[in-house]
C-alpha cells in the first residue's frame, strides 16, 4: 500500500497517509466513492473541522511517527459538543463513565441508529476531505454499505452476510440476507448444533425451518415459513442465536489474525511480526491441537519444520536438515 508524509501547522508530528483499504474478508472499511484518492485528503485538528467535511480517518497517538487508522464508515462531519447526544448512545456512555467533560472532548458525529457517536479530544489529528472537495464526487451514500457477518455456534459455522443492522439489534432478531446466503444457511443449519432440531425445506421460493415434531409447543404449526421481501431477500432469526462475526485474536500474543487456507481449510495467523501462531479461532485451544503441521524455508535455505499451531517442531527439522546435507554424518563419524 503507497504511503505518503503530511504535517500538520504548530505540529512537528509525521503523518503516514494511506489509500483506502480494499474490502476484504478482515478489512471492513466501506471504499469512498468514485475518484476519491488520498492526495483529496487534509490533516487537520477536531476543532477544524466543519459541517460537511467527511472524516476518513484518526491517527496513532504521538509524538512522531503516526499513523492512519481508517474509520470503518466515512462520515460526513456535524461537530457539536460533547453531550448533547440524542440517542444516549454506547460510545457517551463510556466517556461519560471516565470522566468526559464538554471542555476535554468533543463531537464530530452523533448518534443514529447503526453508529454511535464520534468523540474525540479537540486537538487530536483528523484526515478529512474538505466539504467543497467532496461536492465535486458522487455522495457517500452512492457507494453500498459494507454488509455485516454472522455465525451460528461461538463462530464456528459462517460467516454469512446481511444488511447492517442496526445498534438496537438483539442476538434472536432477523438478518435480511440474499437468496443464496439464505440456502447456505438452510444447508449447514441441521448439522450445528443450534440446529441440531430443525430442518429446512424449500417450497419453491419459500423456506420453511420445521422443528422436531416432538419438540413443537404448537404441533399444528408446520414450522417458520421465510419469504422473500419487495428486494428478494429473506428475514432469517428468532429460532437461534446469531453471533456476530469478527476477526479472531491470536490466542498467545492477543493480536489481530489474518485468514491463510491450509490444506483446504481455513485457519488464522498472527500478524505480530515475532509470533508465528496459528488458530482456528473457535476459542477453544484444544481445537487448535488438530492444525495441520507445515514447513517453511529461512532466509538461508534451510526447512524448519512447525507444529499446526506455529510452534517450531524441533525433531522434525533436526531430520530435514539431516536430509539436506548427508556428509555431516560421515564427517562425524570420521
Amino acid at each position: 500500500m503507497s504511503e505518503r508524509i503530511v504535517t500538520m501547522p504548530r505540529s512537528t508530528d509525521q503523518f503516514v497517509v494511506t489509500e483506502r483499504p480494499v474490502p476484504t474478508l478482515t478489512d471492513r472499511y466501506r471504499p469512498l466513492p468514485d475518484g476519491i484518492t488520498s492526495y483529496d485528503l487534509l490533516v487537520i485538528r477536531a476543532n477544524e473541522v466543519r459541517t460537511g467535511d467527511v472524516v476518513t480517518a484518526f491517527f496513532t497517538e504521538g509524538p512522531g511517527i503516526r499513523r492512519m487508522e481508517h474509520v470503518p464508515e466515512p462520515f460526513a462531519a456535524h461537530p457539536r459538543p460533547f453531550g448533547t447526544c440524542p440517542q444516549q448512545c454506547e460510545e457517551c456512555a463510556t466517556t461519560h463513565l471516565f470522566g468526559g467533560t464538554t471542555d476535554r472532548y468533543m463531537c464530530l458525529n452523533t448518534a443514529d441508529d447503526y453508529t454511535n457517536c464520534a468523540i474525540v479530544y479537540p486537538n487530536a489529528p483528523v484526515a478529512i476531505i474538505p466539504a467543497d472537495t467532496a461536492a465535486e464526487f458522487p455522495p457517500l451514500h452512492s457507494v453500498p454499505p459494507l454488509p455485516h457477518l454472522f455465525t451460528l455456534d461461538d463462530e464456528e459455522i459462517g460467516p454469512y452476510e446481511a444488511l447492517p443492522v442496526p445498534r438496537a439489534w438483539s442476538p434472536f432478531a432477523t438478518i435480511s440476507v440474499t437468496r443464496a446466503t439464505a440456502e447456505q444457511i438452510a444447508a449447514d443449519l441441521p448439522t450445528t448444533h443450534a440446529g441440531r432440531h430443525l430442518t429446512c425445506h424449500w417450497l419453491h421460493d419459500t423456506l420453511l425451518i420445521a422443528s422436531d415434531p416432538r419438540l413443537r409447543t404448537d404441533p399444528g404449526r408446520p414450522g417458520r415459513l421465510i419469504q422473500p421481501d419487495a428486494d428478494g431477500r429473506y428475514r432469517i432469526g428468532g429460532l437461534w442465536r446469531w453471533e456476530e462475526w469478527s476477526v479472531p485474536s491470536c490466542p498467545d500474543c492477543g493480536a489481530e489474525t489474518e485468514p491463510v487456507d491450509v490444506e483446504g481449510e481455513r485457519v488464522w495467523r498472527c500478524t505480530a511480526p515475532d509470533c508465528t501462531r496459528r488458530t482456528y479461532g473457535t476459542g477453544d485451544p484444544k481445537d487448535d491441537d488438530e492444525l495441520p503441521s507445515y514447513t517453511e524455508t529461512d532466509e538461508d535455505g534451510a526447512t524448519i519444520a512447525y507444529h499446526g499451531t506455529g510452534e517450531i517442531d524441533i525433531e522434525t527439522t533436526a531430520e530435514l536438515a539431516a536430509q539436506d546435507d548427508p556428509d555431516e554424518d560421515e564427517q562425524d563419524a570420521e
